[in-house]
């Protein structure tokens, strides 16, 4: 029985073992074809093609550019990893060079870069990855520009600057021009004839503390600046040369002994700001203005030493700022300003000591500034002040020969009102308006010939004759 039961229990595990061997087996199979399949689907597995792209490109760049200036980038891309670019050639050769990471090209020779000479820079890049290469074709196509403009402002401080500066024949200059004294006195300024190409000047023109220059021959084809500033010359004789500039803004003519003449203004027909007449003691006449009908600012004409007449200001009507003639012991009346009606600053009449009448006023009408007139020792009378009405100030100091304030009957509107020391004014009767005119203002009268309180003149004495 026992032999029976090993026997029955020999062949089960026989067959047990079978059965799991068959199972070993068929897991074995499955987790192959597992792995097999895996290893199918896993991209590291594959071997990668790397690509690279690029295009060619057409860049510009103006004429004339400065060293390592940028043009342009050239494309390039790539699906691993990143590219590298290099130049393969280029015609001409040296124009640019390329920045191998970015592909930025750079100017490399400039003089390459001429208008005249190249029209067009042509070049192939490399762009890669590895043993993978493209090439880009590249065009620079270079702009004409107008190379006779001097972009910005120039200062001129030696004959040597003068001549290097006008080798290069510029007809234009963007910002100003200035001709001044520099600290080589052995090389001074004394002839600008190498400027004559010269046709406009976008800012001012000014020369100034020139030590040897007489004349401005060379600046004959300037038409055009903003401001013309001819200042502390003292050899200048002859400005001739600037016959017929247009000036837009201000003129300045000041400490120039021996220029004679202003003639070469007579186009301007009005300032955006105004006039300086300063210190020039060989003129005598304001000659080059007498087309001048407008100022945006004042006009001062200042310590010049033989002008003895305003002739040439007959078509002036407007003064944007004040009018001021001070210390020119030569000028005797004001005839040539018939024509002016409006003054929106100050009038200052100083120091002009043989001016003998101011009538050429008599039509200034629209003015309420400060009316100023001292040190005037011919000065007749104020006739000339009849078209006036309203003023700020009324000053009348130390007019020896004025006898009478007649020509201000019409004011009717003065805040402070100072005569004083007028030896020989005697008659007071011109302020009659005023003063019944409910005058509140500043009341100065002194040291005249006859001095009459406000009372006195309230009370119709006005005069001692």
């Amino acid at each position: 029985m026992l032999r029976k039961n090993y026997a029955v229990l020999h062949r089960e595990k026989g067959c047990n073992a079978k059965i799991q061997a068959k199972l070993y087996f068929s897991v074995l199979i499955v987790l192959f074809t597992l792995c097999s399949s895996c290893s199918k689907d896993d991209p590291k597995s594959e071997e990668v093609i790397v690509t690279v792209n690029t295009v060619d490109k057409t860049f510009t760049i103006d004429e004339n550019p400065t060293e390592n200036q940028f043009i342009g980038t050239v494309p390039g891309t790539t699906n691993q990893g990143g590219v590298t670019f290099s130049i393969i050639e280029q015609i001409p050769v040296g124009a640019f060079r390329i920045d191998a990471k970015t592909g930025q090209l750079y100017v490399d020779n400039t003089s390459i870069y001429d208008f005249e000479t190249n029209t067009s820079i042509t070049g192939k890049i490399k762009v890669e990855n590895g043993n993978v290469s493209k090439e880009s074709a590249i065009v620079i196509t270079i702009n004409d520009v107008d190379e006779d403009i001097f972009v910005g402002s120039v200062e001129l401080r030696s004959q040597e600057e003068v001549d290097e500066f006008g080798l290069n024949k510029y007809r234009e200059i963007t910002g100003d021009l200035r001709i001044t004294k520099g600290d080589d006195l052995e090389d001074p300024i004394i002839d600008l004839s190498s400027l004559n190409t010269l046709e406009t000047i976008g800012g001012n023109l000014a020369i100034s503390a020139t030590s040897t220059l007489q004349t401005l021959e060379g600046l004959n084809n300037i038409g055009n600046v903003n401001k013309c500033i001819i200042f502390d010359n003292p050899n200048i004789e002859d400005i001739s040369a600037l016959e017929g500039i247009m000036v837009t803004s201000f003129i300045n003519v000041s400490y120039n002994p021996k220029i004679t003449s202003l003639g070469v203004f007579s186009n301007i027909q009005s300032l955006e700001s105004g006039i300086q007449i300063t210190e020039n003691n060989s003129i005598t006449s304001l000659q080059g203005f007498n087309n001048l009908i407008s100022t945006g600012g004042g006009v001062r004409i200042v310590q010049n030493e033989n002008l003895n007449n305003v002739f040439d200001l007959n078509s002036l009507t407007t003064i944007g700022g004040s009018l001021v003639f001070n210390n020119n012991p030569n000028l005797i009346n004001l005839n040539g300003l018939n024509n002016l009606e409006t003054v929106e600053g100050n009038v200052w009449l100083m120091d002009n000591e043989r001016l003998f009448d101011i009538n050429g006023l008599q039509n200034l009408t629209s003015f309420n500034g400060e009316m100023i007139i001292n040190f005037c020792d011919e000065l007749q009378n104020v006739d000339g002040l009849k078209g006036i009405t309203s003023i700020e100030l009324l000053q009348i100091v130390h007019c020896d020969s004025i006898q009478n304030l007649d020509g201000i009957a019409n004011l009717t509107s003065v805040d402070v009102v100072s005569i004083r020391n007028n030896d020989s004014l005697n008659d007071f009767c011109g302020l009659t308006t005023l003063i019944n005119n409910n005058f509140s203002g500043s009341y100065t009268v002194v040291e005249n010939l006859y001095n009459p309180t406000i009372e006195d003149i309230l009370n119709d004495n006005c005069s001692n004759e």
